[in-house]
């Protein structure tokens, strides 16, 4: 695994469970007979990525522009049963990496999206003793079998959602419900990550390894301090606890009384420093107030009016309010928290049946990625959320990302104007700059 020689990527994401047909895993059990989604579905045979359309949407993604892909590898495909691992699978995962060489994209792997093997999630999942150990060896036997197609790799995708939606909440296997839950899952995602990019670096020491963060904007609805506090607590407990973990020597609720003062997570050996790279996966902003009958929240209640959301019966989803600065801002914290460090964008996008908010905030996000280059940040590289409308977890099939709609009947890809009005903005910026930055 070697670092790109490209200065600045432009592409598109997805993930395997989304994307490929009939993933072996604890979510493809999780949402078999319908229950688990808003609109009773699963993810099925998907967009049959595993039987051959994956070439297909690679070639696609490359007619558009892009010049990388950040994709998955299903951890539940290629080791089966604890040890054994399917050669078979890791051959198909092969021609797949070269085909996407092979059509001039830079490929970004990451080897924990959401879903873990049948066995692991019997064990008792994250929470399982064995699991930074079990996760390690899968990331030794993923960097000797696939190590020289892949240019980054990424251990974990957004630990601190996994450990919220799945052990803090109910909506996510294994849905424990238990804020205990969400802190003891969480220190084991990060001493996960630290043991696997420990044997990344160990089986090949060039692997270009990181960890991608989900890290929305928490302000204060108002200047009231009672609000200030509240959102300080909200991003102190879903953005700084990981942050500070990986770049300091403990991951402390700072400023913060009652139980949750000082440090909440353990030391984890090996954890600080453990990247070569950081990713942010970035959506939009919340405005957060003080309420206190949200203890559930940590007394943090989110103004809705702007928010993109989805209503269920459970209530909602709420992916944040469009807020174009807000991802400026956090790859400008990023860049202070770890100086020198090269980032990457590596999820951003919007919920959009329509796809004209998608266009106009394609525009104004790469924008605030060109400013905060200009004012210092090391980006290098923007991933879009997603190249297709694909499934969405506890959504379902109702909530499209994607630049490309898909056809469920026939398999059709259709590029929609945000892919086209996408091209243009990588076309620009590659005339603008010689190493093709906003």
């Amino acid at each position: 695994m070697s670092a790109s020689k490209t200065p600045f990527l432009w592409g598109a994401a997805t993930s395997h469970h989304q994307v490929e047909d009939d993933e072996p895993s604890d979510w493809a059990d999780w949402t078999r007979d319908g229950s688990r989604t808003i609109d009773r579905s699963s993810a099925g045979h998907a967009l049959g990525w595993w039987s051959g359309r994956a070439e297909e949407d690679l070639t696609l993604a490359a007619t558009l522009g892009h010049d990388a892909h950040r994709l998955g590898l299903s951890w539940a495909r290629l080791e089966p049963e604890p040890g054994r691992f399917d050669e078979q699978a890791f051959d198909r995962y092969a021609r797949l990496l070269d085909h996407g060489h092979g059509a001039g994209l830079t490929i970004m792997a990451t080897l924990l999206h959401f879903t873990l093997p049948r066995w692991l999630a019997r064990e008792g999942a994250c929470l399982a003793p064995r699991f930074p150990e079990r996760f390690a060896r899968f990331c030794d036997r993923v960097a000797r079998r696939l190590g020289d197609r892949i240019d980054l790799v990424a251990t974990i995708n957004e630990p601190s959602v996994l450990a919220f939606m799945a052990y803090a909440g109910k909506r996510w296997p294994p849905g424990l419900g238990r804020i205990d839950a969400f802190f003891r899952a969480l220190a084991q995602l990060l001493r996960a990550h630290a043991a696997g990019y420990a044997a990344l670096r160990d089986a090949r020491p060039d692997t270009e390894a990181g960890i991608v963060l989900n890290a929305p904007r928490f302000e204060p609805a108002s200047d009231r301090r009672r609000d200030q506090l509240a959102a300080h607590l909200q991003d102190r407990f879903f953005n700084a606890l990981v942050l500070d973990a990986l770049t300091t020597r403990a991951a402390r609720m700072r400023g913060v009384v009652g139980p949750l003062r000082g440090e909440v997570l353990p030391h984890i050996p090996g954890l600080r420093g453990s990247f070569r790279w950081l990713g942010l996966n970035y959506y939009g902003r919340y405005r957060v107030r003080f309420d206190l009958g949200a203890a559930g929240t940590l007394f943090g209640a989110h103004e809705t009016t702007h928010n993109v959301r989805m209503g269920h019966a459970e209530g909602s989803t709420d992916w944040g309010e469009l807020h174009a600065d807000g991802l400026r801002d956090q790859l400008l914290r990023f860049a202070a928290a770890s100086p020198g460090t090269p980032l990457y964008v590596t999820e951003n996008g919007v919920m959009d049946p329509t796809d004209r908010v998608r266009v106009l905030e394609l525009e104004r996000h790469v924008s605030a990625v060109g400013e905060a280059i200009a004012r210092g940040a090391l980006v290098r590289g923007y991933f879009h959320w997603s190249l297709l409308d694909n499934f969405e977890w506890a959504e379902g099939w109702q909530a499209p990302f994607g630049l490309v709609a898909v056809d469920r009947a026939s398999g059709v890809r259709t590029p929609k104007p945000s892919a086209l009005r996408y091209r243009e903005l990588i076309a620009a910026a590659r005339a603008r700059h010689s190493g093709g930055a906003p």
